[in-house]
């Protein structure tokens, strides 16, 4: 019969039966003198037996061994039943587990719960997947795919190459065919088909003389459709990953320099790095972390206190958005009229009475310094420190003594007093203080309050609300004048629109020992430590980030050098791979896999170094680790370029 006989009778494609054949599972008779094949009964019974044992899935090698009688075909069918029903029991846990999902909705999908679940069944017997099974295969494969031999005659035409091969299997007993000549040829060993390539060697502690090598490797056969054993694109997989790990291992040190490189490398990144990120950092608390006030001066500097500050220059404060916590005051001076004195007609413990009486409208505490609501007796008493506070500055008639004061006048908390007032304003020159009449006031004892020796400022007998000191001046119908002031810098890094501010108010920078110590008023900012500390942090930080492009640049560069001397020396390995038909790009893909696994690992320590330390914060790390991988891969990926720009020939018959 002929092939397409058989074709018919089988139901094989012409493609499998030749497959098989070249597998040594059939050899037909050939007629005399055309050499065509000429197909038994018994050829196609046993291709109808292959085809039979290939749909139950048993692997080419077991059908191998029952054709020569190495196994009998009961033995391979009981242990093919049981590797199916090891299967269907794999298939049955994933079955189960697919028919659980689909009944999930995506977001509530317990990922964990599931992955703990397949676990648990992996280890009763269940797999989905074989991939370590599969690479276990592969791995055992590869071992055996590939031979060299050295020849004693020069291998310089396809003739005297194809005779080197003969001869290597002759001296074996293994069966030739030559398939394509050439400088690469394809031949036939046995069952399997490989391909050769010719290398020169130059012999050790001899360089006059050379050794030729001939390297073989067996081809990759796609069997039954591709649906046999591992699946083609895995098998391809599965082989790099082997050929990445061999070559990993067999380069140990170059691998072990790499990674000791990167490591150092991302070390490094990560401190440079985590200084700049930790300027910014200063850089966003120095708002924080520096509290800038202003309070304002004669223009002398010598007092902050008895000025004479314009209803204008309020108005511009309290209606800037950058400053806030405005501690106004105003002075008054006065005396106690005659009723006022004790009802037996004592002026205190002391026998004096107080010729004049200073009294202070403040708006907050801080108007007086060191002064805290502790240091007030209130009438309500001391629980409802922070209410009656609030209430007295809502007064118009409540008043606050020292103690000092209230022992001299013998008064007491709740009483009632009259108060006849003045107040001090500048002359026309500008120098000279006039003393103005104002109305008398009534006003009852809220608090006493705590003096304190050397408080800068002093200690007012009285304090008034601040409210009830501006409706003096307006009962009087006289202009309002303030007397102390400070404030905070709400927005500090803000500062330079903060003294724009200022100075469209008309207060300027005080200027030391000016003679005029009347006219005029300054400001005086407490921005000396924040701005040194600012432009400090400014520099660091331009410095830095000037020198950041540079740093990757250097990253880049390192990807492109290191790659390129662990490359040297192996142009010949490189040339070979490409000589016995393993692809450009896969090839080039391999070698730059296998320098860039190092460098992530390597990459991957580092930044744990790095964030271990203190230098880096989880997120940054991660980044840094991110950032050092891509331009790495940059110059790597250049490297590789440039090595794989070389004629395969010209190296592997030492030329290059």
């Amino acid at each position: 019969m002929n092939t397409k006989q058989v074709e018919e009778l089988t139901g094989m494609s012409r493609q499998n039966i030749r497959y098989y054949e070249r597998m040594g599972l059939l050899e037909p008779a050939r007629e005399d003198g055309n050499a065509y094949r000429d197909y038994s009964e018994e050829d196609v019974r046993r291709l109808k037996l292959i085809k039979m044992l290939r749909m139950l899935d048993m692997p080419l090698k077991e059908i191998e061994d029952i054709i020569n009688d190495k196994v009998s075909l009961k033995t391979s069918v009981k242990r093919q039943r049981e590797n199916l029903q090891t299967h269907q029991k794999q298939l049955q846990a994933a079955i189960e587990v697919c028919a659980s999902i689909g009944k999930e909705k995506e977001e509530h999908l317990d990922v964990d719960g599931y992955l703990s679940r397949m676990e648990t069944m992996e280890r009763n017997g269940g797999a989905f997947a074989r991939f370590v099974d599969d690479y276990k295969q592969v791995v055992q494969e590869e071992e055996e795919r590939k031979f060299s031999f050295y020849t004693e005659f020069p291998v310089n035409t396809p003739g005297m190459f194809e005779k080197a091969l003969r001869m290597y299997a002759s001296e074996r007993g293994m069966r030739f065919r030559m398939i394509k000549k050439g400088r690469y040829p394809e031949f036939m060993l046995g069952a399997h088909t490989y391909t050769a390539v010719r290398l020169l060697e130059k012999k050790k502690g001899d360089s006059g003389s050379a050794a030729e090598r001939i390297i073989c490797e067996r081809k990759e056969q796609a069997s039954d459709g591709g649906k046999v054993g591992i699946p083609a694109e895995r098998r391809r997989l599965l082989r790099g990953i082997h050929i990445l790990t061999t070559n990993i291992r067999r380069h140990r040190n170059r691998t072990v320099l790499n990674l000791l490189l990167s490591v150092l490398a991302v070390i490094i990144l990560s401190f440079y790095l985590g200084n700049i990120r930790s300027t910014e950092r200063i850089l966003e608390e120095a708002p924080k972390s520096f509290e800038i006030t202003g309070k304002i001066w004669n223009m002398c500097g010598e007092s902050d206190h008895g000025l004479f500050i314009s209803h204008q220059v309020l108005e511009d404060l309290y209606g800037s958005e950058r400053i806030g916590e405005i501690a106004e005051s105003a002075e008054l001076m006065g005396n106690l009229s005659d009723d006022a004195y004790l009802s037996d007609g004592s002026s205190g413990e002391d026998g004096e009475v107080p010729d004049s009486v200073s009294l202070l409208g403040i708006n907050r505490m801080e108007c007086i310094q060191g002064m805290s609501q502790e240091d007030i007796t209130w009438e309500d008493g001391e629980e409802e420190s922070g209410k009656n506070w609030e209430a007295f500055l809502k007064s118009s008639s409540d008043c606050i003594v020292s103690n000092t004061f209230a022992e001299k006048a013998g008064l007491s908390l709740g009483d009632t007093s009259e108060f006849s007032l003045a107040r001090y304003s500048q002359g026309l020159a500008g120098v000279i203080l006039e003393r103005q009449e104002l109305k008398p006031e009534v006003f009852r004892i809220a608090g006493i309050y705590k003096e304190e020796p050397g408080r800068e400022g002093g200690n007012p007998d009285i304090l008034l609300p601040l409210d009830a000191v501006k409706a003096i001046y307006e009962k009087n119908d006289i202009v309002y004048f303030a007397s102390a002031l400070s404030f905070r810098v709400t927005e500090p890094m803000e500062l330079n629109e903060v003294k724009k501010e200022l100075e469209d108010a008309g207060l300027k920078e005080i200027i030391y020992g000016s003679p005029r110590s009347y006219v005029g008023i300054g400001v005086k900012l407490t921005d000396t430590e924040f701005i040194h500390s600012m432009e400090s942090a400014d520099r660091s930080l331009a410095l830095l980030e000037s020198f950041l492009p540079f740093v990757f640049l250097i990253i880049a560069i390192a990807g492109y050098i290191i790659p390129s001397l662990l490359f040297q020396n192996r142009r010949e390995e490189y040339a070979v791979m490409r000589a016995l038909g393993t692809g450009k790009h896969f090839c080039s893909l391999l070698f730059y896999i296998e320098h860039i696994l190092p460098a992530t690992a390597g990459a991957l320590i580092g930044a744990a170094a790095g964030m271990l330390s203190g230098a880096v914060d989880p997120v940054s790390g991660v980044i840094v680790w991110g950032l050092y991988l891509i331009f790495y891969m940059m110059g790597a990926g250049a490297a590789m370029w440039r090595f794989g720009r070389f004629s395969i020939a010209a190296v592997l018959s030492h030329r290059d």
